[in-house]
């Protein structure tokens, strides 16, 4: 009941704030941006049929002329290409040379400050 009411009192308030902003600027701006995007939603839309189209007519295409396997051995060959390359490209780190010691004049003067 507590929900009902307060959502009610919302509902209020925004039919408020439209009556008093309705032919305002806020308005049209809330209208422009509104449709601007719904457009972005049906044009991602519009790009996924399309793709799952062209996607569809393209495996249609090689299954009909056999090509199926010699996709798979080329995905095979790419997949395997990228693990070889990512193994050589990783730097081997060279560990630093050892430094010829702390000077004798800087030992005494830690020794004296711990």
């Amino acid at each position: 009941m507590a929900n009902l009411k307060r959502l009610t009192d919302r509902v209020k308030n925004i039919e408020k704030w439209i009556e008093k902003n309705e032919d305002s600027d806020t308005m049209s701006n809330m209208h422009y941006l509104i449709k601007s995007i719904r457009h972005a939603g049906e044009l991602v839309d519009s790009e996924k049929a399309t793709h799952q189209n062209f996607r569809t007519l393209v495996f249609e295409w090689m299954s009909n002329n056999d090509l199926g396997d010699s996709w798979n051995e080329f995905v095979e060959e790419k997949q395997n290409a990228v693990q070889e390359q990512e193994t050589e490209s990783v730097p081997v780190r060279d560990e630093p040379e050892d430094s010829e010691g702390v000077r004798e004049e800087d030992a005494e003067e830690q020794k004296t400050t711990k």
